[in-house]
């Protein structure tokens, strides 16, 4: 039985994926600065040539997996909308997900490039359009009544997101689990007359 050979554009995206795969292991691991490019190439087996033939730089490398993770969510947060038909439901569902440890690793990690990238204007441009992405598609997930408008409540729900999820870092008994759902059942309510 013979297999097929992959072609060069097939060979490059099975190149990308694995160092992606590899590249978000060592992020959440060791965190942004502690992670080498050898350490990713190795892990995903190739060489360091390989990472920088195709994502030209860490910072690159950081930035794709940024746009992976952002997509993954992304398409969670849409299949969970498929499955509610009301509103209040889905935002109900939506709070109620559970921030696992390898979100607030990549937290972490994130945090690290966010600092990075603020002393790099090229990088922090590139990282503001993502971000932008990522507000934009969670504002067209917000409640149709609620207290704020689409583009505020993605903010909003991201800050809270990411800042429960630092708090429960440092002292997890000290978040309730039912604070995210309590604080999007607010939001959730139209605005008082």
């Amino acid at each position: 039985m013979t297999t097929a050979r992959l072609t060069r554009s097939e060979r490059s995206a099975q190149t990308r994926r694995d160092l992606l795969q590899a590249a978000e292991r060592h992020f959440m691991r060791h965190g942004y600065h502690a992670t080498t490019l050898d350490e990713v190439a190795d892990d995903a087996g190739y060489t360091k040539g390989a990472v920088y033939s195709t994502f030209q730089s860490k910072a690159g490398l950081f930035l794709a997996l940024f746009d992976e993770l952002i997509d993954r969510r992304v398409a969670e947060v849409r299949s969970l909308l498929d499955e509610h038909e009301r509103p209040e439901d889905f935002v109900d569902a939506l709070a109620r997900r559970p921030v696992t440890a390898d979100h607030s690793k990549m937290l972490l990690a994130a945090i690290e490039f966010w600092v990075h990238a603020v002393h790099e204007p090229r990088l922090l441009k590139e990282l503001a359009a993502r971000h932008r992405r990522l507000r934009a598609s969670i504002a067209e997930l917000a409640p149709a009544s609620g207290a704020l408008a689409p583009e505020r409540w993605a903010v909003v729900t991201l800050a809270l997101a990411n800042g429960l999820a630092l708090e429960r870092l440092i002292e997890p008994a000290g978040v309730p689990g039912d604070l995210m759902a309590a604080v999007q059942e607010q939001l959730a309510r139209p605005p008082a007359a």
